[in-house]
């Protein structure tokens, strides 16, 4: 009766074991569709943009629109249009701003994206200045798939403490029936003899394992390099959903050299300051961080003038910004090339994303941009969706080999296209498909982005 009493104890801890790992495993993924494509506009805990998401499918299901929830998500105007659901409605007049339509998340996506918000546990918040806890779901460092491994790995422990007290008791009975009990069987062999006698059960757990294992290895060495979803922290705490977002500033007016140089260049303190010099208080920091471009340009708020030495230099003290986009040392990149009117004609959120999304500047993801990309805004602005991750060479390519060039904004790709007239290879494919593309421009040349 003891052995078999234990016999389903240790199967319960198995079966919760198995639980607990797939849930870890789906609130990883959870996590990461959240990231790309939620945490733009929500947060679990808190109402941001859109409302907070921890809760919400329980609040639908209470609603008995359970299956409602997953049509909202793949395409909101639809479902609210339809005056089907009453949740919907409530969301509108919460909020009656257009929710991104997400049709490319799969149900199972869906909910684990709800199994990660509704498990989230927030960051303690540190201690002193720099960006608020919760400005951007990318900033905080979170906690709960730490504790997931740590209750896994108790539950181990306890099952190999039963199934060491199961060998125990099993020998006493044994020995109290009067059957021969072999002295130097250890909890190994006696795995072994059940591995013998379960070799079935055996060998889908060696396959499930290495499976596990292959897929897991090969996804980490796949991102080997790639940096999406990147953003350091930064002396000053500035907003960028504040500044191009809120009060709808032009990328090109802080970043003025993107159209000119090789380098888009962090926008001097000067620049700041055409704005600042007046503007004293921030909505969210109050004067904390403004006096930070104050300190670093020398200017005294108080006198409104600037600090002078005696030789009459400013007292500056320059801010020393983290780079978030790097490239390899052997790669060539132009913004202007790719940036100017008369040129590539880009649209910066192609390559960085809903910018005006985001607090401090961070490398985007693709499927950000591609979000974006599928928006109303993002077809008028001329992106497109690509699938490689950003700043990859892959991505280049494929961006090379899609973008259409408008023939019609400069007079020198008309001149490049008469040009390529002559070559019957590429003329041809020009005729195809109606279009001149990047590629067919010497795009893949190799020379073209390597020295």
């Amino acid at each position: 009766m003891r052995v078999r009493l234990y016999n389903l104890i240790t199967r319960i801890f198995a079966l919760l074991l198995l639980v607990v790992f797939v849930i870890n495993f789906s609130a990883q993924e959870g996590e990461k569709l959240f990231k790309a494509n939620c945490a733009s506009c929500h947060n679990p805990v808190k109402n941001a943009t859109g409302p907070k998401m921890q809760g919400v499918l329980q609040k639908w299901i209470d609603a008995g629109e359970e299956e409602l929830i997953y049509k909202w998500v793949q395409n909101p105007s639809k479902l609210y249009n339809s005056g089907k659901s009453k949740m919907a409605k409530a969301i509108w007049d919460w909020s009656p701003t257009a929710m991104t339509p997400q049709g490319h998340l799969s149900r199972e996506e869906v909910e684990s994206i709800f199994t990660y918000v509704d498990n989230y546990a927030p960051p303690v918040a540190a201690v002193g200045g720099g960006l608020a806890s919760g400005d951007s779901i990318t900033t905080e460092s979170d906690s709960s798939e730490y504790w997931w491994w740590i209750i896994s790995f108790i539950l181990v422990f306890v099952l190999f403490a039963i199934l060491g007290v199961r060998r125990e008791l099993s020998a006493a009975v044994a020995a109290k029936e009067g059957l021969l009990v072999d002295p130097t069987s250890t909890f190994v062999t006696s795995a072994q003899q059940w591995f013998l006698r379960n070799w079935f059960v055996t060998v889908l757990l060696v396959v499930g394992v290495a499976l596990f294992a292959g897929v897991e290895l090969f996804g980490r060495a796949y991102q080997l390099g790639v940096y999406e979803d990147y953003m350091p922290s930064q002396p000053v705490a500035y907003s960028h959903k504040l500044h191009a977002g809120k009060m709808g500033i032009e990328c090109k007016y802080c970043h003025h050299s993107a159209e000119k140089s090789k380098h888009a260049g962090i926008p001097s303190v000067n620049v700041c300051m055409n704005c600042h010099a007046i503007v004293h208080e921030g909505p969210q920091y109050g004067t904390e961080e403004i006096d930070k471009l104050h300190k670093a340009s020398g200017y005294n708020k108080n006198k409104q003038a600037y600090n002078i030495d005696e030789f009459g230099d400013r007292i500056e003290e320059p801010i020393v910004w983290n780079k978030a986009h790097n490239l390899p040392d052997h790669v060539y990149f132009s913004h202007a090339q790719h940036v100017h009117t008369n040129t590539g004609n880009i649209d910066c959120r192609q390559c960085h994303g809903p910018v005006q999304t985001y607090t401090l500047g961070r490398v985007s993801t693709i499927d950000e941009v591609n979000a974006y990309a599928a928006t109303d805004d993002g077809m008028e602005r001329g992106l497109i969706q690509l699938t490689k991750p950003l700043l990859t060479m892959g991505w280049c390519i494929e961006c090379h080999n899609k973008k259409e060039i408008d023939l019609t904004s400069s007079g020198y790709y008309k001149e490049i296209h008469n040009r390529i007239k002559l070559r019957a290879d590429i003329n041809n494919k020009i005729f195809e498909d109606d279009k001149v593309t990047v590629k067919e421009l010497g795009g893949w040349e190799c020379a073209k982005c390597h020295y």
